[in-house]
């Protein structure tokens, strides 16, 4: 697997980092040169103990070795592989797992300039419909091309007749300056309705430079495992702060924001909240809450204003990175840490974990514990990361009814692809069938790696009749290991038939040419299977099943 061959390589490059030898190495161990050899190349397992023995060794944190992060960038890595761009080449799992481990900087840069070119491409493609589509885009092209054609026609009535009078061509040469100044004008009108001040400012040029905020939000949660320690510290000292133990937490904390910082907070509608569930007037101190909110949600708002107010500095000091290449992604940023704060400060880190443990991660029992919703609750179980007290490793999806990803994140090793929608056979599609339930899954990749889900659909409140609810589907899970740790997975017994699901990543990636529920072709390598070269006759149909086969 590729994770073995990430742990090898790494080893191997922080041995020669150091300039020690596999014969220098092997005997600050105590093992034998040749074990090491074997462990390098990923043929035996490293064991707790001396994982911990090379972290002082090599003096770094025993994290280095979690396959974590570079499982991430594998799978950013082989996404960008099997685009049709690279048709023509056939690179192993192995083989780009090497290259991670051997090379992470080089694969950090490539993967940094497919997403530019995924970007320009979406940008492109959005822009080409939005040209055929928008009456006023359609008129400017048409009002282009009728004052290019008239600007060529006078052009060359200049060129073919010289003998024309004086007041002819001086006529003719108003009409091409008038003409030309008109094209002028209906360029910039173009540029302008096309979101951009040319390639320098925010338009094509600019978003194809850097992912979207969305995107660079979650790379930033992603490389810093969804926990953040100084954010956990601050909210600890909230709950002392603001009395919060075994306090109803709205009132409380609604009475801490007026005594500490003069704000006053109130529940209901009005103007202005318009399509908002909140509205805060810094000049008045003023918070307004949609009575349409649910008792976990307001509570969750009030800390979120608290982290603005009182941790705006650490919230900037810690929403920097290369992740974060623009001012609206790191808007983003430190809205996404707010809302850490917020979770830490209702769901306390090591109460949580132990009632976590406890509850054997029982979704539903957590959110009574806590008075919190089932969204904040699998959000919270997958920050619980502090080297030393670290929960079960989560990955967390959600997706809308189309099938859009907006939020991921992945410590299970789980691969979730960054471009398109995830395989249709995951359970948090199929939570949508039964709103309101929790449906479990035991998937195995093609690669045979295994991974337990939940998934439940979650809505948000309508703020009035003109503003329809939001639903959204959402799934954490954990590799198959640890499944025996959750609540949801008695009575499964993954060896009977039936219980394995086969999934992939996502239709462009999975090599399942047999699938029914295929969306997309498979990666080129896996179009043209031995039993279909055998029987040419099926070469006309073709290798996956969409819409057109049902008709």
């Amino acid at each position: 697997m590729a994770k073995n061959v990430l742990l090898g390589g790494r080893l191997r490059r922080l041995r020669r980092e150091r300039g020690l030898s596999q014969v220098n190495l092997a005997d600050k161990l105590g093992i034998s040169a040749s074990y090491l050899n074997l462990i390098e190349h990923n043929r035996r397992s490293l064991t707790v103990p001396l994982l911990l023995r090379l972290s002082q060794i090599l003096n770094v944190d025993p994290q280095i070795f979690s396959p974590q992060q570079e499982g991430q960038l594998i799978g950013e890595i082989t996404e960008a592989l099997n685009d049709p761009l690279h048709q023509d080449l056939s690179v192993s799992e192995a083989d780009i797992g090497q290259m991670v481990a051997d090379a992470p900087d080089l694969c950090h840069a490539m993967a940094k300039t497919y997403t530019a070119y995924r970007t320009a491409q979406g940008e492109l493609q959005v822009m080409t419909e939005r040209l055929a589509q928008d009456p006023i885009l359609s008129g400017s092209a048409y009002r282009l091309r009728t004052l290019l054609t008239s600007i060529r026609s006078f052009s060359e009535i200049l060129h073919d007749n010289i003998d024309l009078d004086p007041e002819e061509r001086r006529s003719f040469l108003r009409i091409l300056l008038d003409e030309s100044e008109n094209l002028t004008e209906t360029v910039t009108d173009m540029l302008g309705i096309l979101g951009g001040d040319g390639l320098g400012g925010d338009g094509l040029g600019g978003a194809a430079r850097n992912p979207s905020p969305g995107e660079a939000v979650a790379d930033f949660v992603q490389r810093r495992g969804n926990h953040f320690a100084d954010l956990e510290t601050v909210a600890g000292d909230l709950r002392r702060a603001a009395g919060l133990e075994g306090a109803v937490l709205f009132p409380a904390l609604a009475d801490y924001l007026g005594r500490r910082h003069g704000v006053t907070v109130e529940i209901g509608s009005g103007e202005a909240l318009k399509a908002r569930s909140t509205a805060y007037d810094e000049g008045r101190r003023h918070l307004l809450l949609s009575r349409a909110l649910a008792p976990s949600s307001l509570a969750f708002h009030l800390a979120r204003l608290v982290a603005h107010l009182e941790h705006g500095d650490l919230l900037d000091s810690l929403a920097r990175g290369s992740e974060l290449p623009t001012e609206k992604a790191r808007a983003g940023a430190r809205a996404a840490l707010a809302r850490y704060f917020a979770a830490a400060c209702l769901m306390p880190y090591d109460p949580f974990l132990e009632a976590a443990e406890d509850s054997r991660y029982d979704v539903e029992e957590l959110q009574h514990r806590f008075g919190a919703g089932f969204e904040q609750v699998a959000h919270r179980l997958t920050g619980l990361r502090r080297p030393g007290a670290e929960g079960i490793p989560l990955h967390l999806i959600r997706v809308d009814i189309a099938g859009n990803i907006s939020k991921r994140f992945s410590a299970s090793g789980l691969r979730i692809p960054r471009y398109g929608s995830p395989c249709p056979r995951w359970i948090v599609h199929g939570a949508f069938l039964s709103p309101g339930q929790v449906r479990r899954q035991v998937g195995q990749m093609p690669d045979g790696s295994r991974y337990f889900s939940i998934a439940r659909t979650v809505t948000k409140p309508s703020l009035g009749h003109a503003q329809p609810k939001s639903h959204f589907s959402v799934c954490i899970g954990c590799e198959i290991s640890d499944m025996g740790r959750m609540a949801y997975a008695d009575g499964l017994n993954v060896e009977s038939a039936g219980v394995l699901t086969p999934v992939g990543v996502a239709c462009h990636l999975c090599p399942r040419t047999d699938c029914a529920q295929r969306a997309g072709p498979p990666p080129p390598e896996f179009e043209d299977t031995p039993a279909r070269k055998a029987a040419p006759a099926a070469e006309a149909k073709p290798a996956y099943r969409g819409a057109a086969d049902l008709r």
